[in-house]
């Protein structure tokens, strides 16, 4: 049996308002939380043991090796370059850890071209396909990747997993 070790350090790419960000640490009250989005919420300080931080995941201003978890949360079709952000994602994480994002895929209905063309246009977002989103996470040098629909998301919202060597 595999002991998977409690994560200290987490990364949540594209906090938004910082809610998803919020939940984590209610989650891990353990942990050490940072949350990146190219804009921070107006009231930092009222998300007590989140640390904000100001930038963009192509330019991650973070340490190699920095991280046991890297989320992103309804973020990644706003990523422009979403193979650098990958590979950023996992120039951060230690090894062991995880990435794990959340995010609608152009699957099912979403392939679609009206709907895709229409959901993108109303959301300011580029989505992605599976192949496209592992062609990625393996290039970045991610393994045990797993793309899987969330249960009850109108089949559009996959929970993307990867673990860094």
């Amino acid at each position: 049996m595999t002991v998977v070790p409690t994560p200290k350090t987490l990364l949540d790419i594209g906090c938004g308002n910082g809610s998803f960000t919020r939940a984590l640490a209610n989650e891990l009250p353990y942990a050490y939380i940072t949350a990146l989005d190219t804009k921070v919420p107006d009231n930092p300080a009222n998300f007590t043991g989140i640390n904000f931080v100001q930038g963009c995941v192509e330019a991650l201003p973070f340490q190699n090796d920095s991280f046991d978890i890297v989320t992103a949360s309804m973020s990644l079709h706003h990523w422009a370059r979403k193979d650098v952000g990958i590979f950023q994602a996992f120039r951060v994480l230690k090894s062991g850890g995880s990435l794990i994002i959340g995010d609608p895929l152009l699957v099912g209905w979403l392939s679609k071209p009206f709907w895709a063309k229409w959901m993108q246009k109303l959301d300011k977002g580029t989505f992605a396909t599976p192949t496209e989103i592992t062609t990625n996470l393996e290039a970045a040098g991610f393994v045990d990747i797993g793309i899987s629909v969330v249960p009850n998301s109108l089949s559009s919202l996959y929970l993307i997993t990867a673990i860094k060597p």
